[in-house]
This record gives structure tokens, C-alpha cells and sequence, in this order.
């Protein structure tokens, strides 16, 4: 949207949707350092460019949108383990992220519409995914292990009935 400031700007909004890509490194709720590739897709919120000139001109990514999404991504990622960001929880701190984001953004006089989030990937130091990586591999071990267990119950108690069976014919 062309604004009608007349020849003292000849700027534009880009009303369409619009990527944020970062690099950020956070800590984890352990201290740890963590480095995250995350990605946030938004747009303005077309009724309201005339409100968002006014607050950012046209510097409202590098004033607004980028600031609040970095403090938001440390500040969520932060309440978590570097194992449960890199494992089990990334769903979950990728909604979480994108909800709190998302709620300071649209706050009026923001006027932006976050519309995703995705964490791109998750670098960790290598002495630490090792660790995961193998804890993860023993419990996989253990539920499989489990699972031969089971089995073999089952396939005892049906030899059991089966014996059962032909003693009482």
C-alpha cells in the first residue's frame, strides 16, 4: 500500500505475507546455550497500516516484529530443558512461542497477524546430543525389550491353554 504522505516518502507496505528467519541463542531452563533456526511468517493488518506508519514508519520489522520474536523465543524456550526442545516438547514450545508472540503483536497499535511458527532446527553442543541421543536409543531399547516380554507371556499363557485344552479332552 503506497502511503499518502506525498513526496516526503516513497514508501510501501508490503501487506502480503512477509518471513521473519533467526538465528537465535537462547538458554535453556538448565543454563544451558542453545542455538535455534526459527522462522515466523506474519502480515499487517490491512486496516490498520495507516496506525502502524504513524507508530514505526516503515521500521516496524526491525522495531517491533524482530524484537518481540527474539524476547519471545528466549523467554519460552527459557521454561524448558534443552532435551525436551530437542526431543520431546518442540511442538509445544513452537505453539507456545507463536501464542505469546502472537498476542503482543496484534495488540493494537502493533496491528501485526502472526500466522506460523516453526522451529527450523536445533543445535545443541555435541556433548549434549550425544547424551540425548543415546538416552533416547536406551529408551527405545527398553520399550522393545519390554515389548519381547509381553510377548513371550502371551505366547506362554496361550501354550498353557492349549496343554490345558488337550489334558481336559
Amino acid at each position: 500500500i503506497a502511503m499518502g504522505c506525498g513526496e516526503s516518502c516513497q514508501g510501501k507496505f508490503d501487506i502480503t505475507d512477509n518471513l521473519v528467519e533467526e538465528t537465535i541463542d537462547v538458554l535453556d531452563g538448565s543454563g544451558l546455550s542453545i542455538n535455534v533456526d526459527v522462522t515466523m511468517n506474519f502480515h499487517l493488518n490491512y486496516d490498520s497500516v495507516g496506525e502502524i506508519y504513524e507508530t514505526y514508519q516503515f521500521d516496524f520489522l526491525r522495531r517491533l516484529v524482530r524484537p518481540v520474536f527474539r524476547s519471545t523465543v528466549r523467554d519460552v524456550m527459557g521454561r524448558y530443558t534443552a532435551e525436551e526442545i530437542y526431543s520431546t516438547k518442540r511442538a509445544e514450545v513452537e505453539n507456545l512461542i507463536q501464542e505469546e508472540a502472537s498476542e503482543v503483536l496484534r495488540q493494537p497499535g502493533n496491528n501485526i497477524i502472526m500466522k506460523s511458527l516453526l522451529i527450523r532446527s536445533i543445535t545443541l553442543p555435541a556433548q549434549i546430543k550425544g547424551a540425548i541421543e543415546n538416552k533416547l536409543q536406551q529408551e527405545q531399547e527398553a520399550l522393545a525389550y519390554q515389548y519381547r516380554l509381553e510377548r513371550e507371556k502371551s505366547e506362554a499363557e496361550r501354550i498353557r491353554i492349549e496343554a490345558q485344552g488337550r489334558a481336559d479332552a
